[in-house]
């Protein structure tokens, strides 16, 4: 299967997290054939139940995925069958709002081509952990090069569950809202901040050959299981600044609780894109949790917390 709908599946996935829902060692094997059943579904609390269907395609194929016909898709929560439909087939994702995810739930995708076929995901919906404290400090340093630095750190605090590995992602979000001619307008922004405190640094063999590597603010609490930890990340002062009249500016904290098998998914998908272009780099190979196919079916939870700035007049 080429990487062309994998790509288009992990932004959608982000994209999800960020403004639905305010939404080495790997085991798949790419076979140059294609024909696989594709199935995809990142499942959220709060967020609309969503499941992606296809069939994988040879890397020699000019299409990026086979659509499927007559696949029939079951969805069990908890053992409980809520959900069967035919997957409709001129689209790339079937949206099913009746199914309605809570934390802790167990979930079960089952999908069946109507050609003998059939793949099977299943995730529990983790908790959200929340963000116990949120400190704020504007840090001043001088550069390497002799220039003189401000920037604004943010302290967030993690109490980490105990008795299991857990798996996160930070997302920061900015919402300006302004005030024009009576009416509201709000703008929305990812905020990319400076993943500079050692839960970022990665320590599995996928980065045992390939450096700087940029994973989106995932991490696990390799480093802190079972305790409280303060996490320190770094945004330009720009952030902080005044906003002009009228406006008010939020800086969104999202603390994304991930399944481990959605963490190494997305961490597998980085890794493949920033490896396409090197020649000298063995091809990457996508984690996968479907059973007689491939993808992904994860749990995600967010946790929010955030920043007001209103106008301040001088």
């Amino acid at each position: 299967m080429r990487h062309h709908l994998f790509k288009s599946i992990f932004i959608v996935a982000v994209t999800l997290l960020l403004f639905g829902a305010c939404e080495k060692d790997l085991d798949l094997e790419i076979r140059e054939q294609g024909g696989q059943l594709v199935l995809f579904s990142f499942i959220t609390p709060d967020s609309v139940f969503k499941v992606h269907v296809s069939k994988s395609v040879s890397n020699l194929s000019l299409n990026d995925f086979d659509r499927v016909y007559n696949s029939t898709v079951n969805i069990y929560q908890n053992e409980t069958l809520v959900d069967s439909f035919l997957f409709p087939f001129d689209q790339l994702w079937a949206s099913r709002p009746e199914v309605k995810p809570r934390e802790g739930d167990v979930f079960k995708i089952v999908v069946n081509d109507g050609d003998g076929l059939t793949a099977t995901g299943q995730t529990t919906v983790p908790l959200a952990i929340p963000i116990a404290r949120l400190d704020t400090a504007t840090t001043s340093s001088f550069l390497a090069d002799g220039t003189y630095q401000q920037t604004f750190k943010c302290t967030l605090e993690i109490p980490d569950p105990e008795d299991e590995a857990n798996y996160y992602q930070l997302f920061m979000l900015e919402k300006s809202c302004s005030l024009i001619n009576g009416n509201t307008t709000c703008v929305k922004q990812m905020v990319d901040y400076a993943k500079e405190d050692a839960v970022f640094y990665f320590r599995d063999q996928e980065g045992s050959l390939l450096g700087g590597i940029d994973f989106g603010g995932c991490f696990s609490d390799f480093l802190f299981q079972g305790k409280r930890y303060s996490l320190n990340v770094q945004i330009p002062l720009q952030y902080k600044s005044n906003p002009p009249a009228g406006t008010q500016r939020t800086l969104y904290f999202l603390l994304i609780s991930q399944t481990s098998d959605y963490y190494n998914y997305f961490r597998s998908r980085v890794v493949a894109e920033y490896s396409y272009d090197l020649p000298i780099i063995d091809p990457i190979k996508i984690f996968s949790n479907i059973e007689g196919g491939l993808g992904l079916v994860g749990g995600l939870s967010v946790a929010v917390d955030s920043l007001v700035f209103s106008h301040v007049s001088e």
